[in-house]
Order: C-alpha cells, then structure tokens, then sequence
C-alpha cells in the first residue's frame, strides 16, 4: 500500500489532470513503483515521462491549480519572454505542444499594458506559411495571456550562423525573401513587427551532418523556409535613448526608434537589411561594450561596408542590403513587397547543369581590405551550398505574392456562388427524400370505364335488332 502523503499526491495528480486514473492504478500495480518514499516517487515519474519537474514541484507544494491555465495544461516554465513569462503548454483540445505566455504590467510599463498586447496578440495575425502568430490570446483570471505554436524542428537564424558561419548568397537571399515575403503582408494591412533580427527569425525543418570525427552539426534541410515569429507579441517601448532595449536587440534596432516611438512596415525593413547583413558576414552590423555606445552606432554611424566584408557578393545585391539599412525611413524600399522582389533575382532557382562554380570565385587577395576588418573567408560546406539537391525555385516570387487581397467584386461574387450552391444542395437534397419515400412511383389513377354504353350524343345506346337474311 502507498503511503498517505503519496496517495493524496496521486489524488491531486488526478483531480488537475495531470495523471489520468488508469495512469495511476497501472503505477500502482508495478512492482518497482516507490511505494513509501515521495521524492523517489516523484523522480520515477519524471524518468518515464510521466509527469515534470515543474508539475511535481507545483503538486508537492499545493499549487496543482496552477497547472491548467485557461484551459491549457502547463508543463513546464521556458523563462522570462518579452512581457512576462513564458511556460510550455498543451494544446487544450488537440493536446499538440505550445507556448504559454503570461503578461505582467510591470514589464510593459511605461508604454505598453497586457490588455493592449493581448488585443493586439488577436488582431495582428493574418494566414501567410512564412508567419508563426498567436493561436490564442485573451483574459483568464484576472491575466492576460497568449498562445502561441511552438516551433518543431526548427532553429533561429542567430544559432545556425553561429554554429556554421556565414551563409552562402543564394541562401541568405532566399530566407529573406521568404522573410519579406510575410512582413509585406503585414505591411500591406498597416500593422508592423517592431522587432525584426536573426532571434526572431526561425529556419526549419533541420538535418544532422555527422562530421569525420564524429561530431554532429544542424543545417537546414532542402525544404528549409523561414518563419516570422513575434508577430504580435512585440511591446511597444518607448524610445531607446530612454529605455533601451536588450543589448542583443540593439544592433538591429531602425536609427528613427533611438529617439523616437516610430513603429511601422519600414522599421520592419530595416531590421531585415540588419538581419541579412548578419547572416552574410556572420557578425552583427554594429558592436559595443554597451548600450549607449551601440546607441550612438546606430543613430549615425554606418556599418563596415558589406561588400568589403563579402567581395564575393553580387553589387547589386549589396545594393539592396545597404537600401534595407538606409539610415533615413524614406531611402528604403516604398513598400516591403518591394523588397521581396528585389531579392528574387539572387535565390537559386531550379538546379540546371552547372558549367563552372555554384559562387562567384572571390576577388583576389590583392583587393584593397582594411587592416582592422577580418580576412574573407568563403561559406562553409555545411550551408550545402555545394549539394545538388539543395535549391529553392523562386517561381512562385514571380507569378506574385503568397497572398492576395480580394476586390470587393470578388468577394461579392464568391457570396452569390455560396448562396446558389446551397441552394442546389437543399433542392438536391429534398430530391433525394422524395425519392427514397417513393413519392415519385404512384401509378397514374386508371380512367373509370362507364356502366353503360353511350352514342356519340351522349344517349344511351341500344343496338338494332338483327335482320333475318
């Protein structure tokens, strides 16, 4: 028999659903199942995957309640997230894993609230496959909260460049793309990220390359796209000259938010050109001991230029890098679909025979370099620059946008087809009974046949009487 304190362990386990009944009397039952002993109870459960710390540690100390957050079932804490705290979650109805945000007001002060965020959390997402958006958002409780998908096989774009290094221009020049691709349709309906950088940036699904000493290391798969996240779920800051944001954060950060609260669609473009020009060199545009040096960088100084850093990019695509990262909001591209198709002409296209190769042979070693930037060093392997099967089509880029607004016309038209359908459905339908019914294999009544003979003038009729021959 268990002891007292783990029966009322496993009682509360099931009142909050974290154990369910026949969990626990199939636990019960086993004959290496503590039986005496909490803390080595706990731990079973834990190396079977039964249950987490996180959960354990909430049931022993009587907050089982917390458990289950509107509707959510909480099984573990991620940590501090932008405005509160982030906890992995379940899905309530298709129990697939999530990411459960808790919004606290003194971390939104002095700009922002959790009401506004979570408002904005319902409003700001919109369908495009490059946009990972709030599935949920909302009050319970007394606070406010916001679900989102948690990313599968997938890695930020800061972790791959640091464990590979610099992207070749194909592939830097496709997950931007993709990138603008999503930001354009957020641009086009007024709203904006406000916090566009490799963190924010997710690549997936991923492959494993073991290396010759046994080593592994990620890269992303042929079919790799990228995800926009935070879409949302960004708080509004003040200016950064009075509350700046995180170090990490900063190098990306558009010049017209160092002094002012400017959010939009060309903040978001900045943030992508500063994106890319880390992807490409594999260091962030702009670097400093602190924050209010890297403040002063951002405000007015310019980066090393890029093609100082990469001679072996196109000019034309250093070009639209450095129009991404114009200092002045109005240099930049007019809209963020503009930027996605300025990108297209340097994404690989579908694989043809090579007859030379896949890059672009660098200038040589007599380029003039400055002595403090780093001598050029070509993308690693590990990018599958090189693979045969590696490539994006771009396509579809060419035929338009991912999504396309539909005219009032349209939307008009495709009303009056609903409506006719349904109408066909229901006369097609009420066919369907009758028929089953029978109501359509009644014979027709048969004509009455009258008693008695008539003449053609309506008398009745007596025939003659038969002469003799």
């Amino acid at each position: 028999m268990p002891s007292d304190s783990i029966a009322s362990f496993l009682d509360e386990a099931k009142a909050q659903r974290v154990l369910i009944p026949e969990q626990v009397e199939h636990l019960i039952r086993q004959p290496d199942v503590p039986q005496q002993n909490l803390t080595a109870l706990c731990e079973y459960l834990e190396a079977r995957g039964a249950l987490t710390r996180f959960q354990a540690d909430a049931l022993r100390s009587g907050r089982g309640a917390d458990l289950v957050f509107a509707g959510y079932p909480v099984l573990d804490e991620i940590g501090p997230c932008p405005g509160g705290t982030a906890y992995r979650a379940l899905h309530p109805s298709l129990r697939t894993p999530v990411v459960l945000r808790k919004f606290r007001a003194d971390a939104l002060q002095p700009a922002d609230s959790p009401a506004d965020l979570a408002q904005r959390a319902r409003t700001f997402p919109t369908y495009h496959p490059n946009l990972l958006v709030p599935l949920d958002a909302g009050e319970f409780g007394g606070e406010f909260y916001a679900a989102v998908e948690e990313p599968g096989d997938a890695a930020t774009l800061d972790q791959l460049v640091v464990e590979i290094g610099p992207m070749p221009t194909f592939l830097a020049a496709e997950f931007g793309r993709q990138a603008a691709s999503a930001l354009g349709t957020v641009d086009d309906r007024g709203l904006w990220h406000g916090d566009v950088r490799p963190a924010t940036l997710l690549a997936g699904p991923m492959t494993v390359k073991t290396a010759a000493d046994g080593s592994t290391k990620r890269r992303p798969a042929p079919n790799a796209a990228v995800k926009v996240a935070e879409l949302g779920l960004v708080p509004l800051r003040p200016a950064a000259a009075a509350s700046p944001p995180a170090t990490d954060a900063l190098p990306y950060l558009p010049p017209e938010r160092v002094d002012g609260a400017i959010h939009d669609g060309r903040g978001d473009q900045y943030g992508l050109g500063a994106s890319l020009y880390y992807l490409l060199t594999g260091r962030p545009p702009f670097a400093g001991s602190d924050a209010d040096e890297l403040l002063v960088k951002v405000r007015s100084a310019d980066p090393v230029p890029l093609g100082t850093l990469r001679p072996d990019l196109p000019p034309a695509f250093v070009a639209v890098v450095e129009r991404l990262m114009a200092k002045r909001p109005e240099a930049r591209f007019p809209r963020t679909a503009d930027a996605e198709a300025a990108l297209v002409p340097f994404c690989r296209a579908a694989p043809t025979p090579a007859a030379g190769p896949v890059h672009p042979t660098p200038v040589p070693e007599a380029a003039a370099v400055p002595e403090s930037v780093e001598t050029y060093s070509a993308p690693a392997d590990e990018w599958g620059a090189g693979d045969a099967a590696i490539h994006f089509t771009t396509a579809h880029a060419a035929e338009g946008r991912v999504y396309k607004e539909r005219t009032p016309q349209q939307k008009s038209r495709t009303r009056l087809l609903i409506v006719l359908g349904l109408c066909l459905h229901t006369s097609a339908t009420l066919l369907g009974v009758g028929w089953l019914l029978g109501w359509f294999d009644r014979a027709p009544e048969p004509t009455p046949v009258p008693n008695k003979a008539k003449d053609l003038k309506g008398k009745d009729f007596k025939p003659k009487p038969r002469q003799p021959s």
